[in-house]
């Protein structure tokens, strides 16, 4: 039983993991079973069940809402019929609140002996930083019942090398957000709504335009304020350079403000939210992809997508994207180089990368391992 408290799915980084973590364990004999909130897109070949529906609650946006509170409870309630009726073997938990309704529902399904894998991302307090960086109260409780928390797991696989706490020698085993190679090898029919934005992006772009490409989170705390100042202040423009930013986040309309009036429209463009089946379409349109995003504990599944698309990479250097990348990687020391390290960008450049050894499917394998391992 796979429990994601959250609005699953959409078109978030956390709930592409979940999503693919959840397909590859089926296509590896797994009987998966999601449990979400109440909104969010259905996924085919996913069975997901849901709490019922909270009409004063829309949020899809990353991010802590007091109105969680509320949808929590009903997906504890939600999570213990389920326990009940479909008898999992083990807990897949996402996110420290999924962590703790599926030890409390355990318990108050007289099911206490269930081990429960808990899928560790990130900080909290860096999550808090990132999204509701005004919300100091309930960063300060949630980041200490944090600590409380982690302890009811049986076994906590992370996300990257960047996650440096001490879990009492639980979190013993990575597992990285790897390459969808289904996604790209055989991608889904683009909607009407999805050929027309890239239809204007290719007109925006023209003939002879050069593009960089970010699709992700659109806030400070995702380095993305820093990239559009870098970009804005160098000489990329004059060689054709043009940026895309694809997402949405709590920053955009001061970044759409910001451009509109400097007159940046011309060289940076705002694709608005791009649906992740469609992700294979917008990065064709791209010369260069890049993860602006400086210290974090989180790893990045941008960077996977981004070289499933064969893009030369440009990110910071630190273990996780080194891990990933390698030799072929184009590393920042700070964002103030970017114009110098976009310069080593050949025309129409593709990278070849291991897909293959960096595949959704090897690393799903190891999260495989963890579930045989701990049942037994």
């Amino acid at each position: 039983m796979t429990i994601a408290a959250t609005p699953f799915f959409s078109d978030r980084g956390a709930h592409m993991r979940i999503l693919n973590e959840a397909k590859y364990l089926k296509k590896l004999g797994a009987e998966v079973r999601l449990s979400t909130y109440h909104i969010g897109e259905d996924v085919s070949g996913i069975a997901i069940a849901r709490i019922k529906g909270s009409r004063g609650y829309k949020k899809t946006s990353p991010g802590f809402s007091w109105g969680k509170i509320w949808l929590d409870w009903k997906l504890l309630l939600l999570v213990r019929r389920g326990i009940m009726r479909f008898q999992p073997d083990a807990i897949h938990a996402h996110l420290y609140e999924g962590l703790a309704i599926g030890y409390l529902a355990k318990k108050l399904a007289f099911r206490g002996n269930i081990p429960i894998v808990f899928d560790l991302q990130g900080n909290l307090n860096e999550e808090f930083q990132s999204y509701n960086r005004k919300n100091s109260l309930a960063r300060k409780f949630f980041v200490l019942m944090a600590k409380i928390v982690d302890r009811w797991a049986d076994r906590i696989v992370v996300s990257s090398e960047n996650v440096k706490f001490n879990y009492r020698g639980l979190a013993s085993t990575i597992v990285r957000d790897g390459i969808d190679l289904d996604l790209f090898q055989n991608p889904i029919e683009l909607s009407k709504e999805d050929r027309r934005k890239i239809e204007k992006i290719k007109v925006w772009k023209g003939n002879n335009g050069r593009l960089l490409v970010y699709i992700g989170g659109l806030s400070d705390n995702k380095g993305v304020g820093d990239l559009l100042k870098s970009f804005s202040g160098s000489d990329l423009k004059k060689s054709g350079w043009k940026l895309l930013l694809g997402g949405f986040g709590e920053d955009e309309e001061r970044y759409k403000k910001n451009i509109s009036e400097n007159r940046l429209e011309n060289s940076i463009y705002f694709a608005g939210r791009i649906p992740y089946f469609s992700l294979p379409y917008y990065l064709a349109l791209a010369d260069a992809g890049i993860d602006p995003k400086n210290v974090s504990t989180e790893s990045s599944g941008k960077i996977a997508n981004l070289m499933a698309a064969g893009l030369p990479v440009i990110c910071f250097e630190n273990e996780f994207n080194r891990a990933r990348l390698g030799g072929k990687g184009i590393y920042l020391k700070n964002i103030e180089e970017l114009g110098e390290k976009m310069a080593e960008i050949k025309l129409r450049e593709k990278v070849e990368y291991d897909l293959e050894n960096l595949s959704e499917e090897k690393e799903v394998r190891k999260l495989f391992e963890v579930f045989k391992s701990t049942i037994a």
